[in-house]
């Protein structure tokens, strides 16, 4: 492996990236009819770009339901090229898969060694579902190295709790927020995590990166109050997402092993609340009746939760649009996350406390998601971490594979 260098595995990523996307998704896409976008990031990022504002179609209400960083980088994407350009979005994100994979090999030789942070790096880099979502206008290649730069942040903050990095990791959190609010309440956990290592006294730095997150996320919550007369910390869409992740507590695992089975129930259901208020899970209103609805009497019994969390945290690692795509998921979903648990259970007291960190990163989005809704597709920017964490492992293999 010497010939292996971190520039060249990430110009690697990159060029597998693009040769996916120009190849063989296109022979997938035409047989199994996919769309390249499917949550229509790519119709209000053109509206953007043609200068009608945050909207699906000239004239229209402003969106409330999808984020702004994604979209406005796809937007400037679209004025570079003069239109729309599912290509232009794909080589963008070639480029941050390649800057991703780069990211997990500085985690992991700050933590370990050079030859296993190149192995993991390698494994980022050709990892087939990380592969598929580069190819087409989705959020989550974007959010994946968002997430892992925000990996590395934390682990040189529980280095060294500086007020810069502070700030530096909160901006970054806020940024992940504007793409995904998944990590909304994460600085939470960082400052009480400062407080427990390095003392009560640093709760100050904690603050800054809560602080700092904030700031980040305000001009947007602004936004969506100066259009809607409501408080929307970045989208809504949680209330429809409660509801979808009851209905898979409710129904797994005998419904089956595709999304649409659970999906299209989620929607009936959501449907038949919001119908008598003339109401959309789109719209402020919407959100909140929903959000209500998955917290009444009939859902929060403690027998009922616990069953949800758990079906939804199992959910998590491999439902799919279908039976073929949750089966392919969870055959390399599922080895990972036992690696990754596995690895962290064996390592020695010393090498545990500095992974400590990115384990708890892990668990919280996790938990966020077995809380909500644990459809797949929201496991992927996990997997970059989830090869961190196995990272003892790899380097023991190769450490008796050498004796």
């Amino acid at each position: 492996m010497q010939f292996l260098s971190p520039l060249r595995i990430a110009l690697l990523a990159g060029a597998a990236s693009l040769l996916f996307s120009f190849f063989l998704f296109p022979l997938i896409a035409d047989s199994q009819n996919v769309n390249p976008d499917p949550d229509r990031f790519g119709e209000v990022a053109l509206n953007i770009a043609n200068g009608n504002g945050f909207v699906y179609e000239k004239g229209g209400s402003p969106v409330l339901e999808r984020t702004p960083l994604y979209t406005f980088i796809v937007a400037g994407l679209f004025t570079v090229t003069g239109g729309y350009s599912v290509v232009a979005v794909q080589i963008y994100q070639a480029i941050l898969h390649g800057l991703a994979s780069f990211v997990v090999f500085a985690i992991v030789a700050r933590l370990l060694d050079r030859p296993t942070a190149i192995v993991c790096q390698l494994i980022v880099a050709l990892h087939p579902i990380v592969l598929w979502y580069t190819a087409r206008i989705w959020v989550e290649t974007t959010h994946t190295f968002l997430f892992v730069l925000i990996a590395y942040l934390l682990l040189l903050f529980f280095e060294s709790a500086t007020f810069k990095r502070g700030m530096l990791l909160g901006f970054l959190i806020g940024l992940s927020c504007l793409v995904k609010p998944v990590l909304l309440l994460f600085p939470v956990i960082v400052v009480v995590l400062a407080m427990n290592r390095f003392g009560k006294q640093s709760y100050r730095v904690g603050i800054t990166v809560l602080v700092t997150t904030i700031v980040v996320i305000m001009p947007w919550t602004l936004r969506n109050y100066a259009v809607s007369g409501r408080f929307v910390a970045v989208n809504t869409s949680l209330g429809f997402n409660l509801i979808q992740g009851t209905v898979i507590g409710e129904n797994w695992p005998s419904v089956g092993m595709g999304i649409l089975d659970y999906w299209e129930k989620g929607k009936d259901r959501a449907d038949a609340i919001l119908s008598p208020h003339g109401l959309t899970w789109e719209s402020v209103e919407g959100d909140a009746l929903l959000t209500r609805a998955s917290f009444d009497s009939d859902n929060i019994s403690p027998g009922k939760v616990v069953w949800r969390f758990v079906a939804n945290s199992v959910t998590f690692w491999y439902l799919s649009e279908s039976v073929a795509k949750s089966v392919f998921l969870g055959i390399l979903q599922l080895p990972l996350l036992l690696a990754g648990i596995l690895s962290f259970t064996l390592m020695d007291s010393k090498i545990r406390r500095a992974f400590l960190p990115l384990a708890l990163l892990f668990a919280y989005y996790a938990f966020v998601h077995g809380f909500i809704v644990g459809w797949g597709r929201y496991s992927m920017p996990l997997i970059p971490l989830l090869i961190v964490l196995s990272a003892p492992l790899v380097s023991r293999y190769f450490s008796h594979s050498k004796t």
